[in-house]
């Protein structure tokens, strides 16, 4: 029996000290390599495949970053925290705080004439920056990480929608804004004065209401031939309007449709049939890993040419749903009394958005069949602003730029459908409590009777 014991304790002893040195070694194994997970919608607390690429494009830099912050501001903690996500996945990146008031000698070596003031420093170059979200930072450090600022050129003259209405609903001052903060530089041109300035990376052509002359068709031409880069947003318009244009985007394989796509499931989500929703994404670099829907306000369609010239790869990149259709018939599209023609009209999936690039050498083109999905009133709505960004940076040649850009959180609201909504008010709202009412008076009256 106490042989029994002694071999009772000894084994005891032995699983105590197995289990202490579990728990030794798992500590120092989880204090070393750690792993965050983030199950909140849209991973608002992780940083975006942007922000990663980035940083991993930086992953040989040491990053230094030093903010300008009074100790007793709220907006402190909130930069430190976000800072914190960026160190976590880079193990050179450095970050200081200071109080410019109890040490201005660091203050104005840094050139801070301001509270809340971050600066970043990586490879001897500095830039500052006063806002303290995601985006800011991550923009900040792709600028240092670039040897050369793109720049985006948009012709005007042909009643587009303008850059310099940041207020307006229909007008670019958004789209203008969001590509200088990512380190584009911006500028405008007329074609027939002007031309397209040397060292253009990009011609932007969004909505022409008239179409383009011969002679502004030469002229983007040579700029095609010479590598360069054309996005075309090209509103419906009456059969036989931009004759000219439809017919130089024929030549490199891209067919614009004379009809407006409708689609009754854009109802569902609160908007109009006429703003369709685009879901299906093909496989192609601006869409890689691409799962935001997108809404285009009365598109047309843009369909690859049956006839294909050779030397271009042509890939439909964006497509609507398979409830809707490319209605042709306008006259009663206009009167509100629309139909699906099967001999007429396309059913879905509609092409929205064609790409286009040589085979040999440099020169890209993109189609979208509407411009107003990049204006002011929608640029913010769901996919489309990483969408239009995405593929100015396919065609400016930006490739680092090509991702899923920083999320904030958002409501996430709940579309019933009638019969949806008729469930939840006949069964929890009203179905249980009469289940409990009768539940509870056939208890009461079965305990009176046999109590």
């Amino acid at each position: 029996m106490k042989s029994r014991n002694l071999f009772s304790s000894f084994h005891f002893t032995v699983l105590l000290s197995a289990a202490f040195l579990i728990a030794l070694f798992g500590y120092f194994i989880l204090r070393t390599y750690h792993y965050r997970f983030d199950f909140s919608e849209g991973k608002v607390y992780s940083l975006s495949p942007q922000s990663l690429q980035v940083l991993k494009a930086l992953r040989n830099e040491t990053i230094e970053v030093r903010a300008f912050f009074r100790d007793d501001q709220v907006s402190k903690q909130i930069l430190e925290d976000l800072l914190k996500e960026y160190a976590y996945h880079h193990p050179k990146f450095h970050v200081q705080f200071y109080d410019p008031d109890r040490m201005p000698a660091k203050a104005k070596q840094y050139q801070v004439d301001a509270y809340e003031t971050t600066v970043i420093e990586v490879k001897g170059r500095r830039e500052k920056t006063k806002q303290m979200s995601e985006e800011a930072i991550t923009n900040l450090l792709s600028k240092l990480l670039r040897q050369e600022t793109k720049r985006i050129t948009f012709a005007t003259g042909h009643g587009g929608a303008s850059l310099s209405e940041a207020n307006e609903k229909v007008g670019y001052g958004l789209l203008r804004q969001k590509l200088i903060d990512s380190n584009y530089e911006v500028q405008e041109t007329v074609l027939m004065r002007d031309g397209i300035s040397k060292g253009t990376d990009l011609l932007v052509l969004g909505g022409p209401r008239v179409d383009l002359l011969p002679e502004e068709i030469q002229v983007i031409k040579k700029y095609l031939e010479r590598g360069g880069n054309l996005l075309v947003l090209m509103d419906p318009v009456d059969s036989g309007e931009g004759k000219n244009l439809k017919q130089f985007l024929l030549e490199y394989g891209v067919e614009l449709g004379d009809d407006v796509i409708v689609d009754k499931l854009s109802k569902l989500f609160g908007a109009d049939y006429l703003i369709p929703l685009i879901s299906e994404y093909r496989p192609h670099a601006i869409t890689q890993g691409f799962r935001l829907t997108s809404f285009f306000p009365i598109a047309r369609s843009v369909r690859r040419a049956k006839e294909v010239p050779g030397g271009f790869e042509i890939t439909e990149i964006a497509l609507t749903g398979s409830g809707s259709w490319a209605e042709t018939n306008l006259k009663d599209l206009g009167d509100g009394k629309a139909q699906f023609d099967e001999k007429k009209d396309n059913l879905g999936p509609i092409s929205v958005a064609v790409s286009v690039q040589k085979t040999k050498g440099k020169g890209r083109l993109v189609v979208f069949g509407d411009s107003d999905f990049v204006t002011n009133g929608y640029l913010n709505l769901s996919g489309n602003k990483d969408l239009i960004l995405n593929t100015i940076a396919w065609l400016s040649g930006d490739d680092l730029a090509i991702t899923t850009r920083p999320r904030a959180r958002a409501a996430t609201p709940l579309y019933l459908k009638e019969t949806d909504q008729e469930f939840l008010f006949y069964v929890p709202v009203l179905g249980f409590p009469v289940c409990y009412l009768i539940t509870g008076t056939a208890v009461f009256f079965w305990r009176r009777r046999f109590n």
